[in-house]
């Protein structure tokens, strides 16, 4: 399976696309990566994120979308740091960007972020029994201190580069007292926690972002191995210190062309510079490993344990409708979604309405399984997924609940159950009322993620006072979302009754991570 993953930070946005395979949710490989400047920092006025800022994120997050999509990657999972995290319009930034591009960036908070950072790290360079992490963005700087496998104490500061950059060196170059208001700010804000975080000779200090790449890279170019992959590079303080001294004496013009330093960081460069320089002299430490490994690999180590986690206590019978889904490329993370609104819909309805035993099991495998036809034709995929459920094996399932959850993946668009179907006609009344219920549910729960972007919640669901019909409350439903599952409502007003769909305001919290497949 292709999942794609991205960090919205303050000065960047990255992409990430790899590829694991079910039942080996402890491995991944990299397929492509990319990096798009938005530079959100320098749109945030009096707290808010400006349109041209909500613009270039736009259309960084659609070029995202389209190059997951392109690589086979349809589920796309978005995380937001410090400048969404501050901006005061933050939560309604993602919210439109849920409606109009159907992507929606989780907000999480720095301990988060430096959690998941120092994950990715793991991944990329040997840690020790003791390791401080430091990663700094264009908003936060993230101390993260732990053990060779997970962060132990994290802390989140206002010290990214950008910040620091607009708030003290408004000259070019910048001014020695400019410097050296921002590095006594950097020591203050450092100082309380100095004893939690303080390096000692056992301890492996770790640098991840685009400054400590840069740092690498200026330094390797330096001495001669600019050809040099930069992950694991090590470099000392009194190096660093050096190259701060160079730099601080070059205007912008000369920074531009300074080798190994990417001249679309030469701005900023100087402010993180002196974060670096002045976070290493407070905490003592005196040489660094960079790593090229962070957030959106954490992101997604994250995801694949939790995975595995998921699949360690899966029965045979769910293991085999994984392994299916799977193999047919289905989209994982819709499924999950639908699945999951699905069988919500059952549980409310089964106050009123008797459903086999079995209903359950049979709709979250349908929801699993109802897109898998799109291997093989797009435009009639209902059709193709119900052939490819009869013959794929599935195990744990009796010969005829096969056949009823090929059916209800069949009936989940287009056409509703009809006598003429062959094979809706060959079953049992019974199995076909079971069939009639079930694709009437996966019809709306399936419209009710149209936008694939995982966010809507049921409310409620309750029988109308005048006992004709449904009443409906949905939560994060975007406009296609409410069409959707009400132009699926057919089988549903004629199985059980009018159905009513009400949106009702309700914020998606925040650290909110959902994983790809269904429980």
């Amino acid at each position: 399976m292709r999942v794609a993953i991205a960090d919205v930070g303050t000065n960047s946005c990255h992409l990430l696309i790899a590829e694991f395979r079910a039942g080996q949710a402890h491995s991944y490989l990299p397929l492509d990566s990319y990096k798009e400047r938005t530079r959100l920092g320098e749109h945030l006025e009096g707290g808010r994120l400006t349109e041209e800022g909500y613009e270039r994120l736009k259309q960084a997050l659609l070029r995202f979308k389209t190059l997951a999509e392109a690589a086979g990657a349809r589920d796309l999972t978005v995380y937001a740091t410090s400048a969404m995290r501050e901006a005061s319009n933050g939560l309604e930034v993602a919210e439109r960007l849920r409606t109009e591009t159907g992507v929606y960036p989780r907000i999480i908070s720095g301990e988060t972020e430096g959690t998941l950072t120092y994950l990715g790290v793991g991944a990329s360079v040997e840690l020790g029994a003791r390791n401080l992490l430091l990663d700094l963005g264009g908003g936060s700087l993230e101390l993260a201190l732990g053990g060779p496998r997970e962060a132990e104490r994290v802390l989140s500061l206002p010290l990214g580069s950008v910040r620091m950059h607009r708030q003290f060196l408004h000259k070019d170059p910048p001014s020695p007292a400019s410097l050296q208001k921002l590095d006594d700010f950097v020591r203050s804000a450092l100082a309380p926690h100095l004893e939690a975080f303080r390096v000692d000779p056992s301890t492996r200090v770790i640098g991840s972002s685009g400054t400590f790449e840069s740092i690498a890279a200026m330094l390797s170019e330096r001495d001669g191995h600019g050809s040099r992959g930069l992950n694991g590079y090590t470099f000392g303080r009194h190096e660093l210190e050096e190259l701060y001294r160079e730099l601080a004496r070059l205007p912008l013009a000369r920074r531009l062309r300074f080798p190994g330093l990417d001249p679309k960081r030469a701005d900023i460069i100087m402010a993180g510079l002196r974060v670096v320089l002045s976070s290493l002299r407070a905490l003592q430490a005196e040489r660094v490993t960079v790593s090229t490994g962070a957030l959106r690999e954490g992101m997604l180590i994250d995801l694949l344990r939790r995975e595995a986690a998921m699949e360690s206590t899966l029965s045979p019978r769910q293991q085999s409708v994984l392994e299916v889904a799977e193999r047919f490329s289905a989209d994982l993370g819709h499924a999950r979604a639908v699945a999951t609104l699905a069988r919500q819909l059952l549980a409310a309805l089964s106050g009123t309405v008797a459903f086999v035993p079995e209903a359950r099991s049979m709709l979250t495998a349908a929801a699993t399984l109802h897109e898998v036809g799109y291997l093989v034709n797009p435009s009639s995929h209902h059709k193709h997924s119900a052939y490819l459920i009869r013959n794929a094996g599935l195990r744990g399932y009796e010969p005829w609940q096969i056949e009823v959850i090929a059916q209800v993946a069949r009936y989940h668009r287009k056409s509703t159950p009809k006598p003429s179907h062959a094979e809706y006609a060959a079953l049992p009344r019974e199995q076909q009322q079971l069939v009639r219920q079930l694709a009437a549910v996966l019809r709306v729960a399936d419209g009710l993620d149209r936008s694939h972007t995982r966010g809507v919640r049921i409310r409620r669901l309750q029988a109308r006072a005048d006992g004709y019909g449904w009443r409906l409350e949905v939560a994060n439903a975007t406009e296609l979302d409410l069409r959707g599952a009400q132009e699926k409502s057919d089988l549903w007003n004629s199985t059980f009754g009018q159905l009513e769909i009400v949106a009702v305001r309700e914020t998606l919290p925040e650290d909110e991570r959902g994983g790809l497949l269904p429980g």
